[in-house]
């Protein structure tokens, strides 16, 4: 499977489960690239799969691999001096139905740099027909990651895990708190904090978790 068809798969489980549209709000999101998560567990996330809190509670190795195809229509460069956004967010605390503390934010970190480049090239940038990775990428935690803690009886929760370009000049700073991402608005979160801060969002991967008391 190539990654452009990947890209197509990741849509439909994103619409399936619903993270288009409660996190991603933008029904027409096409990634750019794919998110590879594993934790220290050996469990790896993947587009809704389930993971017990147990095995997910240190903050994961997170690659990322840059995917356009060479016919695409937008031509899209990454640079060496652009930064990204990282986040995890949790569109059903305390439980899907009840926004009283959704989104959650489990991690935020920013001005994460990727080394998607191509040395051939003279400006030192990747665009259009690049597959380049980026293995362990970190920047600037704000909000340092936490693991998952659905309370009983609160069926699945998903924990979504979203990459984002930073615009230059604007540089996100720490939300207030993490339920609601300091908004105080049930059901507000990741997509309302990127366009504050004027992020666009690059890649996109989740899974599901849930208490054992159910």
């Amino acid at each position: 499977m190539t990654l452009v068809t990947i890209s197509d798969s990741i849509k439909d489980s994103l619409t399936k489960s619903e993270v288009i549209p409660t996190v991603i709000h933008d029904k027409s999101f096409t990634p750019k690239g794919f998110l590879t998560i594993k934790y220290d567990t050996d469990k790896e996330v993947a587009m809704g799969n389930t993971i017990k809190p147990a095995d997910s509670q240190n903050r994961p190795r997170i690659d990322f691999t840059l995917n356009l195809p060479s016919d695409s229509s937008t031509e899209l460069k990454i640079s060496k001096d652009d930064k990204f956004t990282l986040v995890v967010t949790d569109p059903d605390a305390p439980t899907k139905g009840d926004e009283k503390w959704s989104e959650f934010c489990h991690y935020l970190s920013i001005n994460v740099q990727l080394n998607v480049f191509d040395s051939e090239k003279p400006d030192n940038s990747s665009s259009a027909g690049s597959q380049l990775t980026t293995t362990d990428i970190k920047g600037v935690d704000l909000l340092p990651y936490i693991g998952p803690g659905p309370p009983p009886k609160t069926g699945k929760h998903r924990y979504v895990f979203l990459l984002y370009r930073q615009s230059p000049g604007f540089v996100p700073i720490s939300p207030e708190g993490r339920p609601t991402w300091g908004t105080g608005v049930p059901g507000s979160g990741a997509a309302e904090y990127a366009e504050k801060y004027h992020l666009t969002l690059f890649a996109v991967n989740f899974f599901y978790a849930q208490n054992l008391v159910q």
